[in-house]
This record gives structure tokens, sequence and C-alpha cells, in this order.
């Protein structure tokens, strides 16, 4: 059956949707995300504990892989060799296993083994099977315990690469890096929502989502007067209060990035590698939904989700939106025609990068990042972006330039380049850094430079 992923194997099983999602995410470089909330959809015998079940799993086992694969490597007879050469999907219900037993103390180790072994027996072969079995029982033999507390934070926490511990210790000192990388990985379980202040306030809000998610814990955010953090209240885009446009879902610090840009009602604002529209939509609450708004992203499907949210908020009605579809890389398109001859009072690029900032959120991002040519890509798309936006910005606006990521490299070094070939178009310029360690967000480098009266170079 090579790679192929026997779908009658998925009705119902947590453990084998993860796999699924995994041998995805490893083979046809699907994004993790996107993957695993298809294959729940395409399961709705799964309850809600079988999908936070693979939720775990998938987003576990991506940021511990290395880890995994080395456990499995120890014990086969042929090391890391044997793990190769099985077919992506085999290699995944190993791994599932493997952080079953090492990781999640609520499930016996025996009865992910045996999962495993099972699933491996019916659909792959009695031989493959035998080899499950003697691999996890010597791995399962040796887990601690009871497993320490904070046993997943340690796991991911070994899996980092040193090259990517070194590049945040080139923006934040190397003394830095365990801590920043810690509370980054312990956010996992924390999300963050944004308050429309256009329709309720944030205290209305916590009450109104207290009595819909009775379990959940919810307090306020500590960066953004916009945020409430919560933990164990589920998908809360599920929620009366979400349908009627009180809050949208947010992360706190890119909440912080947008509050930052100061846009105001009748300014002409422009956002750069807009996305989904997270942060246009806080520009737009900025501006009582009055004004311009032109959003930029390269695919229109994105662009697509950001006006259906807006209008969800109540934000699009009075907004002049205008949203183009452009490969900032290559040109302007529609954009040149649209934009305001003087140019645009704010123009944020929340530029493509690592992502370093967002682990807890994003587990498959050391896949992406394996290889060193990925850095020299997004950097050369970087200042690609920024060459283009900064010729948008008009005489006395502003220009915002955020990462989320925590290097260097990406997060000063284009900024820098930029101004070294413009001498005096900065009248001010403020850095700011956000730090999972000390701020309690996502990591972002962030850049707020107001441009120089109309003499300036």
């Amino acid at each position: 059956m090579s790679g192929q992923v026997p779908r009658e194997a998925l009705r119902g099983d947590a453990r084998l949707r993860a796999a699924e999602v995994l041998t995805r995410t490893e083979a046809d470089g699907a994004f993790a995300a996107a993957a695993l909330d298809a294959a729940i959809a395409r399961t709705p015998s799964l309850g809600a504990r079988d999908r936070g079940l693979a939720t775990e799993l998938v987003y576990g086992a991506l940021r511990t892989l290395p880890v995994l694969d080395a456990e499995l490597a120890r014990f086969a007879k042929n090391g890391a060799r044997s793990i190769e050469a099985l077919d992506p999907w085999s290699r995944n219900v190993l791994r599932v296993a493997v952080y079953q037993v090492l990781a999640l103390d609520r499930i016996p180790p025996s009865a992910a083994v045996d999962a495993a072994v099972d699933a491996l027996k019916r659909w792959r072969s009695k031989g493959l099977a035998g080899f499950a079995n003697a691999v996890l029982r010597r791995i399962a033999g040796e887990r601690p315990d009871p497993l320490p507390a904070d046993q997943r934070v340690r796991l991911a926490l070994r899996a980092i690469p040193v090259a990517v511990r070194v590049r945040i210790g080139s923006l934040l000192g190397q003394e830095a890096v365990e801590s920043v990388l810690r509370a980054a990985l312990e956010r996992s379980a924390v999300s963050s929502v944004r308050v429309n202040p256009l329709r309720i306030d944030r205290s209305a809000l916590m009450e109104r989502l207290q009595r819909e998610r009775a379990g959940a814990v919810i307090s306020l955010g500590k960066k953004s007067e916009l945020a409430l953090s919560i933990e164990h209240a589920g998908d809360l885009s599920y929620t009366s209060a979400w349908k009627e446009g009180l809050f949208d879902i947010q992360e706190e610090g890119a909440q912080v990035v947008a509050l930052m840009a100061g846009a105001k009602p009748g300014m002409a604002v422009l956002d750069l590698c807009a996305g989904r529209g997270g942060k246009s939509a806080v520009l737009a609450t900025q501006m009582e939904g009055r004004g311009t708004l032109h959003a930029v992203d390269q695919h229109p499907a994105k662009l697509e989700t950001l006006r259906a949210n807006l209008a969800r908020l109540g934000l699009s009605e009075h907004l002049a939106l205008g949203t183009f579809a452009v490969d900032l890389t290559i040109g302007d398109g529609d954009l040149a025609a649209a934009a305001p001859p003087d140019g645009y009072d704010v123009v944020m690029v929340d530029a493509p990068c690592s992502g370093l900032g967002t682990l807890a959120h994003r587990p498959d991002l050391m896949l992406r990042l394996r290889d060193a040519s990925a850095w020299k890509e997004l950097t050369a798309i970087q200042t690609a972006v920024l060459e283009r936006a900064v010729r948008w910005v008009r005489p006395g606006g502003v220009l915002l330039y955020a990462v989320c990521t925590l290097t260097a490299e990406e997060g000063d070094a284009p900024v820098e380049a930029l101004l070294a070939k413009r001498p005096g178009w900065a009248a001010a310029h403020e850095r700011t850094v956000l730090r999972p360690d000390v701020d309690g967000t996502d990591g972002f480098v962030i850049h707020r430079i107001v441009r120089a009266g109309a003499g300036a170079a």
C-alpha cells in the first residue's frame, strides 16, 4: 500500500485520524491545522473528547518529531534507517504511539502500543506489527512513572534544533533562549479573543462567554485593552456571541501589533500581507468603520474570508474597503490604480516570516524550516515587500513593520537596510519586542516608523 492511508481505518478512531494528518503534513506539505480540521470534519462520529485527543496527538507529535524518531531508532535493529524505510503512514502510526507513551499520563502505555500494533497488523503486515510491538514495548518499559508535570514541554524543547536557538539568541541573547522557548510552548493551551467594542464592552463579553462556556477560565488580557485570555473553552467560533460579531479570535500579541498603528476614523489605511484579516479588523475597529481600508494578499481565498469577517463584525458597511490579490514580490497589481495619489496615513506590513514566536500554535514550523534556503527566501520576501510598502506612506504617515518571530535577521535587518538607504526618511522610529516569557504573548518584533515631512529624502 506504499504511503497510502487506509481509508477504512479512519472511521471514528482519533489515533488513526492523527496518523493520517501527520502523513499529509509530512508527505504532501499540508498545513497541520487545515489538515486536522478537514480530517475531523470528515469524521462526525468523533466526539468532543476524541477530537481533543486527535488534536493533542497531531500537535504534540509535530512538536517532538525528532525526539520520537530518535526513540524509535534507538530500539530498531538498523537504527534510523529502519524508521526511514517505513512508508509514511506506518511511520506516523508509530510516532502517534510513541508520543502517547512518552507524553500522556492519562493513556496507559499498553493501550497506545496495542492500538498501533493492531492497526499495522490489519492494514500492513504481521511482520511490521511484530516489529512495532517489540520496539514500542521497549520504549514503554523505560517510561518514567509518574511522568513529570511538564513532560510535553520538555520533549518539545529537546526537539528544537540548535540553529533555531542560535537565531533567537541573535536577537535576545543566548541566556534568554530557554526561557522564551519554554514560555512559548507552555502557552499552547491558552487562546485569546478580541472584543468588538463597537458592539459590546470587554466586561460584558467576559460574562457572556462565561455563560456560554461554563467551564472556561477567562481573564483580561494584559497587553491589549481589547483582549480576553481563555482556557478550556473549546472552539469559540461555535458560540452565539461569535456569530453575533461580538468578538474575534486573535492572539493577544497580534492585537498589540495592529493597535500600534494608531489608525483613526477617516484615515486611508493599507494592510499589506493581510492574510485572513485579523489585523485588518483591528485597523477597521480603530477607524470605527469609517475611512478607506485597502487589504492586500497573494491568496484570493484569504481575502474573501477577510471580507466576510469584517461584515460579521459590522465593520464594513460604511468603510471604503478594497481587497487586492497581489504578489508583492513581483508588482503592485490593481493596487497601483486604487491607491490614494498622495499615499496612505498608515501602511502595515505583517511580513511572512519563520514564525518562531508562534510555536504554541504552529507545531509544523520546524518541518518548514529544516532547509537553510527557507530562511533566505523569507528574508528576500521581507525586503521586497518593505521596499514596496515604503512608497505608499504619505509624509507624516506611519509605516508599521512586524514579524511574529524573534530573530535579528527578520525582525531588525530589513528595517535597518531600508532606512540606511533613505537618510532623513524617518521622523520617529519606535521598536518593540514582545516575548512569551515577559509579556505572555506570542513573540513579535515591531517597528513603528513615522515618515518625515514632504521635504525629506
